[in-house]
């Protein structure tokens, strides 16, 4: 009886260790916000890694043939403030920063989840997820921006109809003063991704 509640001492501290070990990956895995300011000189923190802020393995700065050896051939392209790439419920802008004809990825909308290929966040999260998965996958966010629509003389249910189909939250993760990751958010449902990198 003593080698038994001996093993099952042992057993429940290895336990005990493991948790403590695994929580403390959990929390080292968000990082600790840096304070800076963003171009328009208004002061942000910044909670995530540039790493972190993706579409799959492609990420900000990437050139258009690294997007095409992820996706393929776009469905349409257009040079329409930037050099626009379609794919299905997906558009990658490539912008000339240095004037020297070699576009780089600046920003980055994903609308809709296509099940095909990888257009999540390296975390994994993707659009149609509750937007309960951005605080486990990032932390609490830098910015959140509320828009509310409402028409005062309607009644309350006709106004539930503006909450439905109008009412957004946006969820913004800062990687530094250029680099933010934005999640817009409708009834609880991230509705698209956003990715976009100034210069």
């Amino acid at each position: 009886m003593a080698k038994w509640s001996k093993k099952i001492v042992g057993l429940v501290a290895s336990v005990m260790l493991g948790l403590s070990f695994g929580s403390m990956n959990e929390v080292s895995a968000y990082r600790e916000p840096v304070f800076t300011t963003n171009l328009g000189g208004l002061p942000i923190s910044c909670s995530v890694y540039a790493e972190q802020v993706g579409i799959g393995s492609i990420h900000t700065g990437d050139s258009p043939q690294a997007v095409q050896a992820q996706y393929g051939s776009p469905k349409n392209i257009s040079d329409e403030g930037g050099i626009r790439h379609y794919y299905d419920g997906m558009i990658f802008t490539f912008v000339d920063f240095s004037g020297e004809k070699k576009p780089v990825l600046a920003d980055i909308r994903i609308t809709k989840n296509m099940k095909v290929g990888n257009n999540a966040t390296p975390a994994g999260v993707a659009v149609g997820m509750s937007e309960n998965v951005l605080t486990q996958a990032y932390g609490m966010a830098d910015e959140v921006y509320i828009e509310k629509h409402t028409a005062p003389k309607l009644s309350e249910a006709q106004n539930q109809k503006y909450d439905e189909r109008l009412n957004r939250t946006v969820y913004t993760y800062n990687a530094n003063e250029c680099l933010s990751m934005h999640f817009i958010v409708i009834n609880g449902i991230i509705t698209e991704i956003r990715i976009h990198l100034s210069d």
